[in-house]
């Protein structure tokens, strides 16, 4: 059996994916990975290597960024038979017919993580969700904090930049990038507030280098490896299931 996995870019979450993806199929597939910046002003090559290569592979395990979902390139994934489809990280209802899928829902996800940790952000009287880019993982967050925030009565911001002013006691920030995580904890220590205290911090993505930053930094994260499990077990019993994977929360010291 060969599968084509494809990403748009490599890293190392991506990295994840791969390893438990590879070590749960085994011997019983061979794995080829295509890496593509999908652009406005490449859909169409990404649309020939596919049709061109489509007839070598079995399954063909799909992983974009959202935001490189243009027109183009979902008339190419429907081209794919929906027998070899499988779409990882994001369902898209623009996908026509049966495919398999392994999903996160980020609205569900993060208004159940924060009605569990709602003692802890008690403490703070607003959220702020820092956004670097549009997105749907962004959009997605954004709507179940407000569903969250509108129910306990907190009040709720999305800012696109950390400046100095807005960093300030009683808040708590749910930062997506790294580069603002960065900005917000020389702001806090220039300011000398006290994090987990008098403010808060929750970052995206969990990475080895939180567990002991500044004593903890508390993420919100995706089982990445379960991610790889479940998409090779779609394919190892050629089912057309969607899988939802939970995000989850670590607490940590920046909470």
């Amino acid at each position: 059996m060969k599968v084509l996995l494809v990403f748009n870019k490599l890293s190392d979450f991506k990295d994840k994916i791969y390893q438990s993806f590879l070590e749960k199929l085994g011997e019983k597939a061979h794995v080829d990975v295509y890496v593509h910046q999908v652009t406005p002003l490449s859909t169409q090559h990404f649309d020939q290597v596919i049709r061109e290569r489509i007839t070598e592979y079995d399954h063909v395990a799909v992983l974009l960024h959202s935001s490189y979902l243009h027109e183009d390139v979902l008339k190419t994934l429907n081209s794919i038979p929906k027998e070899k489809l499988l779409i990882l990280d994001k369902r898209n209802e623009f996908i026509r017919g049966e495919y398999a899928c392994v999903y996160h829902d980020f609205e569900e996800g993060i208004q159940r993580i924060f009605s569990e940790i709602k003692d802890s952000l008690s403490k703070y009287q607003t959220i702020n969700l820092v956004v670097n880019e549009s997105n749907t993982i962004a959009k997605s967050l954004e709507e179940g904090i407000q569903k969250f925030a509108k129910q306990y009565s907190f009040d709720f911001h999305v800012i696109n930049e950390i400046k100095e002013e807005v960093v300030k006691p009683n808040q708590v920030f749910l930062i997506l990038s790294e580069q603002g995580l960065a900005d917000i904890l020389k702001l806090c220590s220039k300011r000398q507030l006290s994090l987990g205290e008098n403010i808060g911090i929750i970052s995206y993505n969990e990475t080895p280098l939180k567990e002991v930053l500044c004593g903890g930094i508390s993420v919100v994260t995706i089982n990445y490896e379960e991610l790889g499990r479940h998409a090779a077990n779609l394919i190892l019993q050629r089912k057309k299931e969607h899988i939802k994977t939970p995000i989850r929360f670590i607490q940590r010291n920046s909470l």
